[in-house]
């Protein structure tokens, strides 16, 4: 590696460019002459960059920050060797999350998670002033997160979603050979969730028997008459299955012959299939519900709001919305059906793999909701100490 002016004639006099250069051999051992900066530090600290380059370290900070002219010739030269990488050298993260977006969606994911994805995202961006892929600064991401926690009330839960989100963005870059390692955000922790705004609560026995009478005996809503709905609520307190799930069942779904339903993987959280057991007695009602029905057409025609759909039933079994103990919205059915897993005793993993969780712990800390009331017969049922001989005198 060198350093050098070189000579060149001028009106017969041999006269020094202005412009330093730096002479070296590469990879390839083909001598390179490169045009640098009128100021010998600047180019020597080129050079020694370069010097880098050539044992495979990539500082693209640096190399986004380099003149256009000067990064042009070390990509011709093969010195940036990913052309996917010399492709988006300095593109905008806007431009990025774009792209991002569109991977999202052709791999799988709705378009309303995509979308709320990239929002989060360009809104830490946004806020923080990154405009490239260099400008991402994980101190300024977290102290940005923790602001809004003190000064705009996010709860812990979108605190993590928020940062989840940057992450998963920075993966992809990397993974896409869009920007080089490390990740900026790599090394960030999620906060311990210890607070939950919006409780869910777990409907009793008697409550979910009360919820499917009324439901039942209730006028046609949201497009479905009161026997629909009482089958969509069956669905997930039998079967634990989520709004978007019951949502995108056919015909063709239910298996009569084994009493199975099953949810494509498109419509399931893990984008896994999933073939559940029904209950004879609810397979047998839905055999009559879908006689005569065409395969491929729609079981429900559920409304997108399956809250205010819930509510007036709740109302019309006279089972409160809101408790001490938490709220009840569509997705407390499913809470409520891992909750009766418990009650009846089933062994904790099988309670994981009919929840179809990823971790046993969601199961138990999540959706099992314990009564006050069971905790008091269990230690009602301990051995009565009180018994024991005492010492007297």
């Amino acid at each position: 590696m060198k350093v050098f002016k070189p000579k060149f004639k001028y009106k017969g006099k041999l006269k020094l460019c202005q412009h330093w250069y730096i002479g070296f051999t590469d990879n390839r051992l083909k001598r390179r002459r490169l045009p640098a900066f009128t100021n010998k530090r600047a180019t020597e600290k080129v050079a020694e960059k370069i010097g880098d380059l050539l044992s495979g370290q990539v500082d693209q900070k640096w190399l986004e920050q380099l003149p256009a002219k000067m990064r042009d010739k070390l990509i011709e030269f093969g010195l940036i060797n990913s052309k996917r990488l010399s492709n988006h050298l300095g593109k905008p993260l806007t431009d990025h999350l774009i792209d991002f977006h569109r991977g999202l969606t052709a791999g799988g994911c709705s378009q309303q998670y995509a979308e709320q994805v990239k929002e989060r995202i360009g809104f830490i961006f946004a806020a923080c002033g990154f405009r490239t892929w260099t400008d991402i600064d994980a101190n300024m991401v977290l102290t940005f997160l923790d602001d809004l926690r003190t000064k705009n009330g996010i709860g812990q839960r979108s605190f993590n979603y928020y940062l989840k989100a940057c992450k998963r963005f920075c993966r992809w870059m990397i993974k896409e050979r869009r920007a080089s390692a490390p990740n900026p955000l790599d090394h960030l922790s999620y906060i311990k969730q210890t607070e939950f705004r919006n409780k869910r609560r777990a409907l009793t026995l008697d409550e979910q028997f009360k919820l499917l009478e009324a439901t039942e005996a209730a006028p046609a809503r949201f497009n479905l008459t009161g026997h629909e709905r009482a089958l969509v609520y069956c669905l997930a307190l039998q079967a634990g299955l989520r709004a978007g799930e019951i949502r995108s069942l056919t015909v063709s779904a239910f298996d009569f012959a084994k009493g199975t339903v099953t949810v494509q993987a498109g419509f399931t959280k893990n984008k896994e299939k999933a073939i559940m057991d029904l209950k004879q007695s609810t397979a047998a009602e839905f055999k009559t519900l879908l006689a005569g029905k065409l395969p491929n057409m729609k079981v429900f025609a559920m409304p997108t709001s399956t809250a205010r759909m819930i509510r007036k039933d709740l109302a019309a079994a006279k089972i409160p919305y809101k408790t001490e103990d938490g709220q009840v919205d569509f997705h407390s059915l499913r809470h409520s059906f891992i909750t009766n897993l418990a009650r009846q005793g089933v062994h904790p993993k099988d309670a994981q793999v009919l929840a179809r969780h990823s971790t046993i712990t969601l199961t138990m800390d999540y959706y099992t909701h314990v009564k006050r009331e069971s905790l008091r017969k269990i230690i009602e049922a301990q051995p009565d100490l009180s018994k024991r001989k005492k010492k007297t005198g």
